[in-house]
């Protein structure tokens, strides 16, 4: 079962040091995602995106406020949140089941482990690859491993930090509609940077829209529609004008020509 736990951005900044001055990143992110929610962050290259979630995931820490999951302030990485990033990261010289177990916690009995393992390879469809070695596998498979790694550590918040990034666009629309699977079945909260607004409207509840640096959240839009989402319906496509008008607006770029 999910822990009941909400994730909160209170206040964040984020200031980076350079050459002597300093380089403002993120600005007064103040932010709720429910439990079981599943939340898109896109923006600019440079919009402060990723820092969130590395932050998110204890990897850093803000400048200033404080981002809490449940009752806890992050200021460490714990189990309760997993991240998958762009690449894979796998062990080259481990089989993909000894990468998956490697996101096992070490007090977990052998038996245990086993069938953790086991579990995790059928959600993400490696049923067959237990064996294989990370090279002998396309990205779109690496990253299905990369996923049940993070899975397997039981956290109550996966993060995506463009996880598809790297991937064809046929091998990408499979891998979206895969997570989207995982995320119906274990209803864990789960937020997505990425820079395919597509992508993000077809999995997302809500979109974070980022302005340019330092990142203000400059708005959040609700995607009330139902799953599976058709791209090509009148109502997907209103929300994708809405978001690349959010983003074009006040550039001076003809809109019509990105739509």
């Amino acid at each position: 079962m999910v822990a009941n736990n909400e994730v909160h951005f209170n206040n964040v900044e984020k200031v980076f040091p350079l050459d002597g001055e300093y380089l403002e990143v993120l600005d007064r992110i103040n932010l709720d995602i429910h439990p079981g929610e599943f939340v898109s962050i896109v923006g600019n290259s440079g919009c402060g995106k990723s820092t969130l979630l590395k932050m998110l995931v204890g990897l850093d820490n803000p400048t200033k406020g404080e981002i809490k999951v449940g009752d806890r302030v992050v200021d460490s990485p714990k189990s309760d949140v997993g991240i998958v990033f762009q690449e894979a990261r796998l062990f080259p010289w481990l089989t993909i089941e000894k990468n998956i177990e490697f996101g096992i916690e070490k007090n977990v009995s052998k038996e245990n482990r086993k069938n953790i393992i086991r579990n995790a390879i059928e959600l993400v469809g490696l049923l067959g690859f237990e064996k294989a070695y990370p090279a002998q596998l396309s990205g779109g498979m690496q990253q299905r491993a990369a996923i049940a790694r993070a899975l397997v550590g039981k956290p109550d918040v996966l993060l995506l930090d463009e996880p598809f990034g790297a991937l064809d666009a046929f091998t990408r629309i499979s891998m979206q509609n895969e997570v989207l699977k995982i995320w119906e079945k274990e209803k864990r909260t789960m937020i997505l940077v990425t820079h395919d607004i597509d992508e993000a409207i077809f999995l997302s509840d809500r979109i974070v829209i980022l302005s340019e640096r330092p990142g203000r959240i400059k708005e959040i839009i609700s995607v009330n529609l139902e799953r599976p989402r058709d791209r090509s319906r009148e109502e997907f496509l209103h929300i994708r004008k809405k978001i690349l008008t959010s983003f074009i607006g006040n550039t001076g770029l003809d809109l019509e020509y990105y739509i």
